[in-house]
C-alpha cells in the first residue's frame, strides 16, 4: 500500500491532535489516471442497466464528487424536495440511544464516505457521551473537505479520537484488516443505492473480509414510496441537481485539461440533466441527455492510449437526444436488508426507520459462520422476489444445485457445526443430555464424522478409518418412542465410557481430510465419480446437515445461562405494522405431481453420475399423483402471541400440557400470569415486549392440533401443504410489472398460473421459486416475525402435517441406509400413528434441504422439542 504525506500530524489552529493520512496512489506520469480510463472505456462501450435493455454510454459517478460537485451536494440535502437528509437526521436524533447500544467502548467507528459530517455529528455527539476509547476513522477521496471536517469536529468531542484518511475504498480498507479492536463501519446517507445488486453485494463481500465475529456495519437506505415523491427530490425547483449533474462533465474537462492545453472533451452547454424512475425495479436513474449533436474530442496527447483501450482514437458523435448514463438510485423493500444480508453472509439484526417511513438504517453483524458460501445475487433488485422472478426467466434447474456438495460447501458445514459443539456448548456440559430421549452430546460429536467415514469407506471401496471401533459405538443413535421409550429401532453399542474429547476430535479431523481429497481429485477433474460413490458423499452431507438441527434443538433446552451465544445480538420491541390474518385460495385439482423421479438407487449402481441429477432419500421415491379438493391456506403460521392468547383462552387444566418446551418462564409469577420467553443461542427474547411474539410458535403435533381444533380449523395434509407453497412461490415471482394487478385480484392462485407452461417448473426437484429473504440456513440464530404482508411458507421453523409418516406406493428402501426411514413409518392400519411429516425448514435447516420440495422430515406427534410450527386449513 502506499502512503503519502504525513501518517500523524496535528493539524495548525486545532486544539484537538487527530491524525490524516493519506492513502492515494502517487502520480504516475507514464500512464492515464484510472478515473480518465473509467471516462474512455465508458463513453466507448454501449452497456445495458442490469434488467434493462437499453444500451447507454456512461460516465463514472465518481466524477460528480469534486470539491465543486461537494459543495453542490451540500447544498441538495438541504432543498425542501430533498427529503432524505432530514429523514436520516430524524433517524438518527430518535433512535440514537438505540444505535448507539451496539457500538461497545474501546472500538473503532468507520465512516465510508462521510462528506461534510452533518449527520455523523448526531452519532459522535451520543459516543462522546456514552462510550469511552471509541476512535473516528472518515473516509473520503476528496482532502480539503475531508480536513475541514476533522479540524471543526475533533475539538468538539473531547472521548473520541479523530483520523481522516483519504482515498478511495480499495485504497484505504486493508488498513483495518489486521486490526483487533471492534469495528463498526457507517455506509450512511443512501450511498448504496448507487450501486447495482450485484454491485453492492461485491463492495459488502470486500468490507465483511476486513471484519471479524461480531463487528457490525450500519447501512442507510432509502425505502420504496411514492413515484412523485422521488421524482420530485431529484428535480428541485432551484435547479441544483441539474448543476450537479452537469458538474460532472466540467470535472472530466478539468481531468483532461491537466495534461493537455486543447480545448474541452465535453461541450458543457450541449447538455441537460433527465431523470427517470423503474418503479418495478425500485430504481431511479439519471442521465446527461444531449441537446443537440456534438462532439466527445479527445485530447491529442491521449489518442494512443484511447486506441489501446477500445480500438479507435477518432471523436465520438453524440447525437441529439442520446443519453448518457450516469447513476442509479435504488429504493428499497421490506426485505430488502434481509435478501442483501443472505447473498453477503452477515446477519440483518435491526432497523430503525423514519416518522414518514421513508428511509432506515440497518444494522449488519458478522456471525462466526455461515452454513453455506453466501450466493451473489443475479437479478436487477433487492426486493425478495426479484431473484424468483429472474429464475422464471432464466430457468435452468442445473443451475440451482451440483449434484455432489463442493468442498466450499462441507467446509461452511464444518465451520458451522464446530462453532455449534466447540463454542456455543462449553466444554463441561458436553456430557450433559439435556433431552431424555436422546444420547449426550458427545454422542454426536462421534457420530457425524463416524457416519460418514462409513459412506466414505464404502464409496472409495477401502477400510474404515482408525479406530475403527468408533464405526460400533457412533454408527446410529437413538430415538426411541416417546410414549413407551422400550421401543426403540437398532442403535450402536453404548460404550462403557465415551472416548476422550480431544480423540474424537483428531478422527473428525481425519475423516475429513479424507472427504478434502476425495472432493479435490473428483473438482479437478481426476476421479470418475460412479452414481453409488456420489450418494454416498451426498448422503454424509445431509447427514450432517440434518444432524445440526438435532443438536441444535438439543442445545435449546439447555440452562439458558450454560449457553454461549455465537454473535451478540438484539431483538427489537413489540411494535410496527402487525401481520394481519389472511387466507390464500387454491382450487385443487386432479393428477398432481409429487416427489422425486428418476433416483431409483438400485437401477444407477456402479453407473456413472448422470449430469445434473438429483439425489433424494428414500422416502421421496417414486414420483406419485394424487388429487386435491379446493382449500384455504393461512398465509402465515400461528405466532407466540396467538398461541399465548389461545392458552389464556382455555381451561386451566389443559394449559400444562400444551405450553410449549420452546418457552422458558421469565419471571416466579403463576403460569400464564407472568411472561415466558423464547429459547435461542442468543438469548430468551420476552413474548409480551418484543418481536417474539410474531415469531412462528414451536411446539408439538397434538398443541398443534389442539390450537386447530380450539379454533374451528385443522392442519394440513402434506400435499395440501407442498401445492400451496410450490405454487403460490412460483405465482408470486411471475407477478411482476401489469400481473401484479392480476395476481392481487384472481380468485386462486392455480389460476393465476398457466399450469400448461409452468407444470415442469413446479414438478422440478428444488422449489427455484424461494423468496430471497427465507430464514434459513442460519440466516439468523433464531425464527423472524412472519412476514406482514403476503405470505411466508419456507423459513424459520418447520411446518406440521396432518400427514402420517408412510412410504409412497412402490417405495424401496435404501441399499445403503435401509432403516433411515423402514424404521419409523407407522402402519396404515394403526389408528393413531406416532409420526407425522412436516414440510419446509427452519432457520438451522441447510439450504440444499429447505429448497428441495421432495425433501420429507418427520417427527414423533408428541414430540416437544423440535423446531415445528403450524398453520390451518379452512
Amino acid at each position: 500500500m502506499t502512503t503519502t504525506g504525513t501518517p500523524s500530524v496535528q493539524e495548525s489552529g486545532v486544539s484537538k491532535c487527530y491524525e490524516f493520512i493519506d492513502f492515494r496512489a502517487a502520480a504516475d506520469h507514464q500512464h492515464l489516471a484510472p478515473i480518465i480510463e473509467q471516462i474512455i472505456t465508458g463513453m466507448t462501450t454501449l452497456s445495458e442497466l442490469p434488467g434493462g435493455s437499453t444500451k447507454y454510454r456512461s460516465l463514472p459517478a465518481l466524477l460528480l464528487y469534486d470539491n465543486a460537485g461537494l459543495e453542490l451536494f451540500d447544498r441538495i440535502t438541504y432543498l425542501p424536495e430533498y427529503y432524505l437528509t432530514d429523514c436520516e437526521i430524524d433517524v438518527l436524533r430518535t433512535q440514537i440511544d438505540s444505535i448507539v447500544a451496539q457500538i461497545p467502548s474501546n472500538s473503532d467507528v468507520i465512516e465510508l464516505g462521510c462528506g461534510s459530517l452533518r449527520k455523523t455529528q448526531i452519532l459522535l455527539d451520543a459516543l462522546n457521551r456514552q462510550r469511552s476509547g471509541v476512535t473516528y476513522y472518515a473516509i473520503d477521496v476528496m482532502p480539503g473537505p475531508l480536513r475541514d471536517s476533522m479540524e471543526s469536529l475533533a475539538p468538539r468531542f473531547g472521548n473520541v479520537s479523530f483520523v481522516g484518511l483519504c482515498g478511495t475504498y480499495d485504497e484505504v480498507l486493508g488498513y483495518f484488516g489486521k486490526s483487533l479492536r471492534r469495528k463498526t463501519l457507517l455506509w450512511l446517507g443512501s450511498s448504496i443505492g448507487n450501486y447495482s445488486c450485484q454491485e453492492a453485494t461485491e463492495f459488502l463481500t470486500k468490507v465483511s473480509d476486513i471484519m471479524s465475529v461480531n463487528d457490525s456495519v450500519i447501512i442507510g437506505m432509502d425505502r420504496q414510496k411514492s413515484p412523485e415523491v422521488i421524482m420530485t427530490a431529484y428535480h428541485d425547483s432551484q435547479g441544483v441537481t441539474n448543476e450537479f449533474k452537469i458538474n460532472e462533465l466540467k470535472h472530466a474537462n478539468r481531468l483532461f485539461a491537466e495534461p493537455s492545453a486543447l480545448t474541452s472533451v465535453f461541450d458543457v452547454d450541449k447538455f441537460r440533466y433527465v431523470g427517470e424512475y423503474e418503479e418495478d425495479i425500485g430504481r431511479r436513474n439519471a442521465f446527461l441527455e444531449a441537446l443537440e449533436d456534438t462532439l466527445v474530442r479527445w485530447p491529442l496527447e491521449i489518442k494512443d492510449r484511447v486506441k489501446e483501450l477500445c480500438g479507435n482514437s477518432g471523436d465520438i458523435l453524440i447525437k441529439r437526444g442520446e443519453r448518457i448514463y450516469v447513476e442509479s438510485s435504488y429504493k428499497y423493500g421490506d426485505e430488502s436488508a434481509s435478501a442483501l444480508a443472505r447473498s453477503t453472509g452477515l446477519i440483518h439484526l435491526a432497523q430503525w426507520q423514519d416518522s414518514l417511513d421513508y428511509y432506515m438504517l440497518n444494522l449488519f453483524r458478522k456471525p462466526p459462520t455461515t452454513m453455506s458460501p453466501p450466493r451473489a445475487m443475479e437479478s436487477s433488485s433487492f426486493d425478495k422476489w426479484s431473484e424468483p422472478t429472474y429464475r422464471t426467466q432464466q430457468f435452468d434447474l442445473g443451475a440451482q444445485y451440483p449434484t455432489i456438495p463442493t468442498l466450499p460447501e462441507w467446509q461452511h458445514l464444518w465451520s458451522s457445526w464446530d462453532t455449534l459443539v466447540l463454542h456455543i456448548i462449553p466444554r463441561r456440559c458436553l456430557h450433559d443430555q439435556p433431552i431424555d430421549l436422546r444420547h449426550p452430546f458427545i454422542f454426536y460429536l462421534g457420530h457425524v464424522p463416524a457416519f460418514a467415514d462409513i459412506h466414505m469407506a464404502a464409496a472409495e471401496n477401502l477400510p474404515l478409518t482408525e479406530p475403527q471401533s468408533y464405526a460400533l459405538w457412533f454408527e446410529r443413535g437413538i430415538d426411541p418412542n416417546i410414549e413407551d421409550p422400550s421401543i426403540c429401532h437398532s442403535h450402536s453399542e453404548v460404550p462403557k465410557e465415551w472416548p476422550l474429547l480431544d480423540d474424537i476430535l483428531a478422527y473428525r479431523d481425519r475423516v475429513r481430510m479424507r472427504f478434502t481429497n476425495w472432493l479435490d481429485a473428483y473438482e479437478r477433474g481426476g476421479r470418475r465419480a460412479e452414481a453409488d460413490a456420489a450418494r454416498h458423499v451426498w448422503m454424509a452431507f445431509e447427514h450432517e446437515a440434518l444432524h445440526f438441527e438435532t443438536l441444535l434443538y438439543m442445545v435449546l433446552q439447555m440452562k439458558p445461562e450454560d449457553i454461549q451465544a455465537p454473535i451478540e445480538s438484539s431483538f427489537a420491541p413489540l411494535g410496527g405494522r402487525q401481520p394481519r390474518e389472511s387466507w390464500i385460495r387454491y382450487s385443487g385439482g386432479s393428477d398432481l405431481v409429487f416427489g422425486l423421479a428418476g433416483d431409483n438407487e438400485s437401477e444407477m449402481q456402479e453407473q456413472e453420475l448422470p449430469s445434473g441429477h438429483v439425489f433424494g432419500w428414500d422416502n421421496e421415491s417414486p414420483q406419485i399423483r394424487i388429487s386435491l379438493e379446493p382449500f384455504s391456506i393461512r398465509s402465515q403460521p400461528i405466532t407466540n402471541g396467538e398461541y399465548l392468547a389461545f392458552l389464556q383462552a382455555i381451561s386451566s387444566e389443559l394449559v400444562d400440557s400444551l405450553v410449549p418446551q420452546s418457552w422458558i418462564s421469565l419471571d416466579q409469577e403463576p403460569a400464564l400470569s407472568g411472561d415466558y420467553g423464547v429459547r435461542t443461542v442468543v438469548g430468551t427474547p420476552s413474548i409480551t415486549t418484543t418481536e417474539a411474539a410474531m415469531w412462528p410458535v414451536c411446539v408439538s403435533q397434538k398443541q398443534a392440533n389442539a390450537y386447530a381444533k380450539w379454533s374451528g380449523k385443522r392442519l394440513p395434509t402434506e400435499a395440501e401443504w407442498i401445492h400451496a407453497s410450490r405454487t403460490y412461490h412460483l405465482a408470486r415471482a411471475q407477478a411482476t410489472g401489469n400481473r401484479k394487478a392480476e395476481f392481487a385480484e384472481c380468485e386462486t392462485i392455480d389460476e393465476f398460473l398457466d399450469l400448461t407452461n409452468t407444470g415442469s417448473m413446479l414438478q422440478q426437484p428444488y422449489d427455484m421459486f424461494v423468496p430471497s429473504d427465507a430464514n434459513i440456513d442460519l440466516a439468523s440464530w433464531h425464527p423472524q416475525p412472519v412476514a406482514a404482508d403476503g405470505a411466508t411458507f419456507i423459513g424459520s421453523a418447520w411446518e406440521w402435517t396432518s400427514t402420517p409418516f408412510y412410504p409412497h406406493d412402490g417405495f424401496k428402501p435404501s441399499a445403503m441406509y435401509p432403516g433411515y426411514s423402514a424404521d419409523f413409518f407407522d402402519s396404515t392400519s394403526d389408528q393413531d400413528s406416532t409420526h407425522y411429516v412436516v414440510q419446509g425448514g427452519s432457520y438451522a435447516t441447510h439450504r440444499r434441504l429447505a429448497h428441495r420440495q421432495t425433501f420429507r422430515n418427520w417427527y414423533q406427534r408428541g414430540y416437544p422439542y423440535v423446531l415445528a410450527t403450524f398453520r390451518l386449513i379452512e
